[in-house]
């Protein structure tokens, strides 16, 4: 039963990551709104000690691809930074003492949402 319950939690993993892509892509093209101050979000991000670097291209902790099995808080959510920073529904998994943030708070209490990336 608990092989069956991992193997299900890695393609729910793979489906957020595969929609996630894909508003990346599109918000690419400009179909999509980003959020306005992705910039700033993203530069707190290449400041993050969970931060990657793989291929030239910076990543909230190791790409997805690599673990797919993560703790947001210890091991990042495996997104690019900069597609992450631009999507106006995340959130970083850290509060600015690097402790789990607290998104259902209002207001949320991320990096991004303590008043500098927001």
């Amino acid at each position: 039963m608990t092989l069956l319950a991992g193997y299900t939690s890695g393609l729910n993993t793979l489906r957020r990551a595969v929609a996630k892509a894909t508003l990346a892509k599109f918000r690419q093209m400009g179909l999509v709104s980003q959020t306005q101050h992705w910039a700033t979000r993203a530069e707190i991000c290449e400041r993050c000690p969970l931060r990657t670097v793989r291929r030239k291209i910076s990543y909230c902790g190791v790409p997805l691809m690599e673990q797919l099995v993560r703790d947001p808080v210890s091991d990042g959510c495996g997104c690019p930074v900069h597609a992450k920073a631009k999507d106006p529904a995340e959130h970083c998994p850290l509060t600015l003492r690097h402790q789990p943030a607290d998104h259902h708070a209002d207001p949320c209490d991320c990096k991004w949402c303590s008043g500098r990336g927001s």
